[in-house]
């Protein structure tokens, strides 16, 4: 372990991968149009009472309602 070079280059060369850039970006994005619509859903469910509760108390103290 005393032997190592602290920040010694490695040499890629000889490695190869079976993937492009373009492919993970690719499988990125179809990835995220997969889980995006069950996340944006629930999201939905977590938000949407707070925004009914924010309407019905504005329009109820537009209206000239106590509560």
């Amino acid at each position: 372990m005393n032997n190592l070079a602290v920040g010694a280059a490695i040499d890629f060369s000889g490695i190869e991968l079976p993937f492009s850039v373009g492919d993970l970006i690719g499988s990125g994005s179809a990835l995220l149009m997969w889980v995006g619509s069950f996340i944006l859903l629930g999201l939905a469910f977590a938000f949407a009472p707070k925004l009914i509760k924010l309407l019905v108390s504005g329009f109820k103290s537009a209206a000239g309602g106590s509560k």
